[in-house]
């Protein structure tokens, strides 16, 4: 499926929904005061872009989001990095890994914020937690992929473990660790609108949702700020992806093509 095929699959996917939603509104199956119709919401979330206080508030959730994913990936690789080549360190630790990874972020709000107080830095706090597992997870399991047999074709050559780690090892967990920050990167997103919205404090876009939701016909601005939340988890996604097709393209090469590129070039030396 070329990548012309995948958009248009995906408009057409969004128009049914949207006329979905749109038929149910108007046909008053219903109550407007609960799901007004997805014009409305659409044209409300439109004009939210001329409203300079709202788009402060995207700015200051998005600072947030950058700021945590960045935390947690500059944890996240090197921690993973460490586990996976050092297995006496990675059974030392996988009790205390695996007792945190389940614990959710939304409901350390309070102790983080007994701890470091309300503002941004609990935000951070709580999205970089949140971020930091798909990453690590990713990383380790990249490095176990990792092809045994160019591993110890460099060791034969004379190579030390740091040399190898650099030319074989990081290069085939890249791939990985890209996915495991796409992932990471929606989570984010997550954790800084419900965060806002949880602990009232602060500015973005949770913050408005928050508001909205106390205003007896506040349902059309909640859900228009629903949709900025998926539009920048669509534009964020999106660029995430594009930058790993262009610096990780050789990822993408489909195997077929890879054994055909090698049959090729057995036959030139034969």
């Amino acid at each position: 499926m070329t990548r012309r095929q995948e958009i248009l699959l995906g408009v057409l996917g969004a128009g049914l929904a949207f006329g979905a939603c749109e038929t149910v509104a108007r046909a008053g199956i219903v109550r407007r005061s609960y799901l007004p119709p997805a014009s409305e919401v659409l044209v409300r979330a439109a004009r939210l872009a001329g409203d300079q206080a709202f788009l402060d508030g995207i700015g200051a959730t998005l600072r947030a989001w950058a700021l945590g994913l960045g935390l947690a990936c500059a944890v996240a690789v090197p921690l993973g990095l460490l586990l996976g080549t050092v297995p006496l360190l990675d059974k030392a630790l996988r009790a205390i890994v695996e007792f945190l990874r389940p614990l959710p972020s939304v409901a350390l709000i309070p102790l983080v914020s007994l701890l470091l107080g309300s503002g941004t830095t609990t935000e951070v706090t709580l999205i970089a937690y949140a971020s930091l597992w798909p990453v690590l997870f990713n990383t380790v399991y990249g490095l176990a992929e990792t092809d045994p047999l160019a591993k110890d074709t460099l060791r034969s050559f004379g190579f030390g473990r740091f040399a190898v780690l650099l030319r074989v090892e990081l290069p085939s967990t890249a791939p990985f660790i890209a996915a495991g920050v796409r992932i990471s990167a929606a989570v984010a997103l997550i954790l800084a609108v419900a965060t806002e919205i949880l602990s009232g404090f602060g500015e973005g876009l949770g913050i408005f949702i928050a508001d909205a939701q106390t205003d007896p016909d506040g349902t059309r601005d909640v859900l228009a700020g629903v949709v900025w939340a998926g539009v920048l988890g669509l534009v964020i996604n999106g660029v995430l992806v594009g930058a790993e097709r262009r610096f990780l393209a050789w990822s993408h090469e489909p195997l077929g093509g890879r054994r055909q590129f090698g049959a090729d070039r057995e036959g030139v030396r034969a």
